[in-house]
């Protein structure tokens, strides 16, 4: 393998990497929007949502509202974190099954995640970074 493949391939990692940390950091970010859920559920279980117009939300459904956005919450800062684990492993070229799983994974998340998954699982298929990852 040339020196000019290797640079290239080094490159490709680097900047496939950093794909990875960006995409993760918005999917945690975007993990915020269910603390708006959190929060109504919070205020129709309270009882803070009554007026004197017709009646109230029962406070099931601000128990459901709640829950809702505590599992997207915890969903998409597991999913985040992964994505950024996964950017952590191809930069240190180790694990590269799991590095092929989340980004398989990622493919499903249009449009950034399926960008960025596909560009990891042709990175991680090609054959000199497969040398790279075992040695």
């Amino acid at each position: 393998m040339s020196d000019t493949v290797t640079k290239q391939n080094g490159d490709m990692i680097s900047l496939v990497s950093i794909f990875h940390f960006v995409l993760g950091g918005l999917q945690m970010l975007f993990s915020l929007i269910g603390l708006v859920y959190v929060a109504i559920g919070a205020m129709m279980a309270s009882g803070a949502m009554e007026s004197t117009k017709g009646n109230p939300p029962p406070p099931e459904l601000g128990w459901i509202f709640g829950g809702v956005g505590v599992v997207f919450v915890l969903v998409f800062i597991t999913i985040g974190f992964l994505t950024i684990r996964t950017g952590i492993n191809i930069r240190r070229r180790r694990r590269r099954t799991f590095c092929m799983v989340i980004d398989s994974i990622l493919c499903l998340m249009v449009p950034l995640g399926t960008i960025v998954g596909i560009f990891g699982l042709v990175l991680l298929t090609k054959p000199e970074t497969a040398e790279e990852f075992e040695g």
